[in-house]
């Protein structure tokens, strides 16, 4: 204990002198101040090295996502121009915007909610969202007949179309309640409360799918359509258009059949080929968008009677969600059998087509497609060596 003693209290006293600053013990206060600069410099050394590290490693991060964005939002140029020598036929009559009539609907059901991971709703798309894509229409130098049932979109939807000719534009309003797709609104409704079911959208979202058929109908018993093709195009499709944009018109595309329906395809078809009518409703399956469908006038009238003649008896089944099912399920296994005098001829288009990137590259390729159609169409009568078509270039 005593030496203990004893060595504690030299050690105070070298304190006391090194604090003093006495010259007799320089060597124990220099060793001790190197010894602190030593280890805050060590801890300094390592901090920096430490954030030296971060900020690479951050940025090696960035750079991959950098080089993966360019990689994936790369624009692809594609020329879908057929050559003459092989398609004679698509050049016949140039770049007429009379070869083709579109029809298109806005039911005002208030924003739209999607059902994302089972049971997680999110916003689809509000009604302003609508508001604002109508400006494209103002772009689209088509024959065009256009249902509503909300006033403020028959008076902004008129305006859009007011430089265009007259005869370009037919407006119909309608109320959702007198269409037949929505007097099925309880029965659906019933579906989807059962518990084993996990929907896609709402009841009255659903109806409002099953409506553009009637509208179909309707633009074409009524007599509002005399071309030799009719589409369909939802509202928003052209969304990417820009005001400061030219006008454009479409054009049936490169390919398609007199005696076909031609349609987006979303998913390759050896995907969906064996699954069933419950698996495609289960699983939220959609083989191809229901956003834009062209034919020729006949082939569609079928085609909408093909349609409402299955979406009844999914119903009667327990099964409803969007057009896009009842597309997919009109192909099954089970039921190709009874819907074969009208086949669909698909498009695809690769990621960046046209810039469009997301979904919009699979659900939207159509559309852009016939935009290009015209375009080629509108070259060839220009030129009497039309553009040859050319591979996929990056």
């Amino acid at each position: 204990m005593g030496g203990q003693t004893a060595g504690l209290e030299r050690n105070r006293k070298r304190r006391r002198r090194c604090e003093r600053g006495d010259r007799q013990w320089p060597s124990l206060c220099d060793v001790k101040f190197s010894f602190v600069l030593s280890v805050t410099g060590g801890k300094m050394a390592k901090v920096i090295l430490c954030r030296s590290k971060v900020i690479g490693s951050i940025s090696l991060v960035a750079l991959a996502c950098y080089i993966g964005f360019e990689i994936i939002y790369w624009p692809v140029h594609i020329d879908i121009c057929p050559d003459p020598n092989e398609d004679p036929g698509f050049y016949n009559g140039g770049d007429k915007a009379d070869d083709l009539t579109i029809v298109t609907m806005f039911l005002n059901i208030g924003s739209i909610y999607s059902t994302k991971f089972y049971y997680i709703k999110v916003m689809s798309s509000s009604v302003k969202d609508y508001h604002v894509w109508l400006h494209s229409w103002s772009k689209i130098n088509n024959r065009v007949v256009a249902f509503f049932d909300d006033d403020s979109f028959i008076k902004e939807f008129k305006a859009h179309r007011f430089h265009l000719p007259k005869e370009f534009t037919t407006i119909l309003k309608v109320s959702k309640d007198n269409l037949p797709a929505f007097r099925s609104r309880e029965q659906v409704e019933q579906i989807l409360r059962d518990p084993l079911f996990t929907p896609s959208y709402a009841a009255e979202y659903t109806c409002t799918m099953d409506a553009k058929y009637d509208a179909l109908d309707l633009a074409l018993s009524g007599g509002h359509v005399r071309t030799k093709y009719v589409a369909w195009m939802d509202i928003g499709l052209f969304r990417k258009i820009k005001t400061t944009d030219p006008l454009f018109s479409l054009a049936p595309p490169p390919g398609l059949n007199t005696s076909r329906v031609g349609v987006s395809q979303v998913t390759a078809r050896s995907e969906v080929e064996k699954l069933s009518e419950t698996e495609i409703y289960r699983q939220n399956i959609v083989w191809v968008a229901g956003g834009f469908l062209i034919a020729i006038r006949p082939v569609m009238v079928q085609f909408i009677r093909n349609y409402r003649e299955i979406s009844a008896q999914l119903k009667m089944r327990g099964l409803a969600d969007t057009d896009q099912q009842v597309i997919a399920s009109m192909y099954s296994p089970t039921e190709q059998g009874k819907y074969r005098d009208i086949q669909l001829t698909t498009y695809s288009c690769p990621r960046g087509a046209f810039g469009l990137y997301g979904y919009k590259y699979l659900y939207f390729c159509l559309p852009y497609i016939c935009k290009a159609s015209s375009e080629c169409k509108a070259r060839a009568a220009y030129d009497a060596t039309p553009i040859k078509s050319s591979r996929l270039i990056r």
